[in-house]
């Protein structure tokens, strides 16, 4: 929930408030302050690296050892401890920046949006240059579970990478929570980032000293950038009424969330029964449609189309092949999923100011997630019985196929976001999206042996009819009279 705005203090370009050199003056000795306490301790720890200091070093090399011997025993720890320190990689922390500076920008907030992108821009500049000069060797440990450069330790990368990322949308977002909040914010923050350090001890491949070290450059760099922009806020003569916004923003310039105050479900509880009578129709009809073809089909035409279809895609396999269907499939596994349904959520919030889109979103990816699941745990179809190029798949979870769900449910969202609120005449046009990639990766999945065909074709009509039915009911483009936060139109001059 946004907190109110408040007015800003602003002066006429030659005529500054009477408390505001002062002021400037504080909080440009806390800026400098706050840069310090990352630089020197990074300095420090540099120096005593070098120096091979022998409390650290010891430190170093017993937690490395210690950690790894706890940890490497366990499959389930090492995927938890993966899927934590991966929030502090490089592919999150694109995506973060990415989106939060598209955000803005569709926003209008263009100082807020350069100061995201610079921000981010810089750390990878500033990470590939201290391990070069260090050129520190990791720690050898007796079971790696983790392959990295050996030459990449000093300092922790992710670990820059969490206080810096996670660091910057925390200050933009602080200004606009309530104050109620923001405590839980900052202590998710320092949760968050401490998690993605101590991943880095636990899977061998960070010291001690280079996780402090990471973090204290993190935050040093953090600090110039929210220095810098806070001059860069100061040379308007703007200066913010808030005592809690680090980054100083207009609060008439705030980026909040859903300024539209629009419904988010259009028929309120009738919605919700809406959405489950219909997830309670497509579970009966797949199940039963699944059970028809599995058990009463399975030796006529269409059971032996499907056998005869997995085997002739294992005789056509090729290396080339073999990469491009592995390719063409990841468009809808696990990570793609995640990263389009945030893609999707954070673009439509932007674009249209209002909660509406994104639950959308959220409801079509859980829906399919929960009725793939159910569907394929009650049918219980066994996958081809031919060489497969798969791994860690459940052997009875056929049908109907996942990835030719999620594809459907994904890219056909982004079809109904797009033409539901779009202004272009041309807006349908983006059809072809799921039209085109959704039969593909069906394909894909009979090729690596995944799938018979027809759980393709099952997993494309889950999908298909799952995303009609939430487009349906939840309205989409339905709110006429709502000024557009990007555009500044009403959505009625708009149509």
């Amino acid at each position: 929930m946004s907190r109110p705005l408040t007015t800003s203090t602003q002066s006429p370009p030659d005529q500054e408030p009477p408390q505001a050199p002062g002021r400037f003056g504080v909080r440009a000795v806390l800026g400098l302050v706050a840069l310090l306490v990352g630089a020197v301790p990074f300095l420090a720890l540099w120096l005593l690296v070098q120096e091979s200091w022998s409390p650290l070093a010891s430190l170093d090399g017993e937690v490395a050892a210690d950690l790894n011997e706890a940890v490497s025993g366990s499959s389930v720890t090492v995927s938890v401890l993966r899927a934590v320190t991966d929030l502090g990689g490089t592919g999150a922390s694109v995506l973060v920046t990415v989106l939060a500076t598209l955000f803005l920008l569709v926003r209008r907030h263009r100082r807020l949006a350069a100061y995201v992108a610079v921000t981010g821009i810089g750390l990878p500049v500033l990470i590939l240059l201290t391990k070069y000069v260090a050129d520190r060797a990791r720690p050898v440990v007796l079971n790696p579970v983790v392959e990295t450069p050996s030459n990449q330790s000093f300092p922790s990368g992710h670990a820059m990478t969490a206080v810096v990322t996670w660091g910057v949308l925390l200050l933009v977002l602080l200004p606009v929570v309530s104050r109620r909040v923001r405590p839980w914010l900052i202590a998710l923050f320092a949760l968050l980032v401490f998690a993605i350090g101590f991943t880095r001890l636990a899977l061998g491949v960070h010291f001690v000293s280079d996780v402090l070290a990471g973090w204290a450059l993190g935050a040093a760099w953090l600090a110039i950038t929210t220095i810098a922009f806070r001059g860069w806020q100061h040379d308007r003569h703007e200066y913010s009424d808030e005592p809690l916004d680090p980054l100083e923003v207009d609060p008439a310039e705030a980026p909040h969330p859903a300024p539209t105050h629009q419904q988010v479900l259009p028929a309120g509880r009738t919605t919700v029964l809406q959405l489950a009578g219909a997830a309670a129709a497509l579970l009966v009809g797949l199940v039963a449609l699944g059970l028809l073809v599995t058990r009463v089909l399975e030796d006529t035409a269409l059971g032996r189309f499907d056998r005869s279809a997995a085997a002739w895609f294992v005789d056509q396999r090729t290396e080339t092949l073999t990469t491009v269907a592995e390719t063409v499939g990841a468009l809808s596994g696990t990570p793609m999923v995640i990263a389009v349904g945030l893609s999707l959520c954070i673009l439509s919030l932007a674009w249209v100011g209002s909660w509406r889109p994104v639950v959308f979103v959220l409801v079509v990816i859980a829906g399919e997630v929960g009725l793939y699941y159910v569907i394929g745990l009650v049918v219980g179809r066994v996958r081809p019985d031919v060489v497969d190029l798969t791994e860690g798949l459940p052997t009875g979870a056929a049908w109907p196929s996942g990835h030719a769900a999620a594809a459907v449910a994904i890219y056909g969202a982004l079809a109904a976001l797009v033409i539901g609120y779009g202004v272009s005449r041309w807006r349908w046009a983006v059809l072809a999206v799921p039209v085109l990639l959704a039969p593909a990766i069906g394909v894909s999945r009979v090729y690596v042996a995944a799938h018979f065909p027809t759980d393709v074709v099952a997993g494309l009509l889950l999908g298909t009819l799952w995303v009609l039915v939430c487009a349906w009911a939840f309205q989409l483009g339905s709110g006429r009279g709502l000024r557009h936060p990007a555009t500044g139109l009403t959505t009625a001059s708009r149509a």
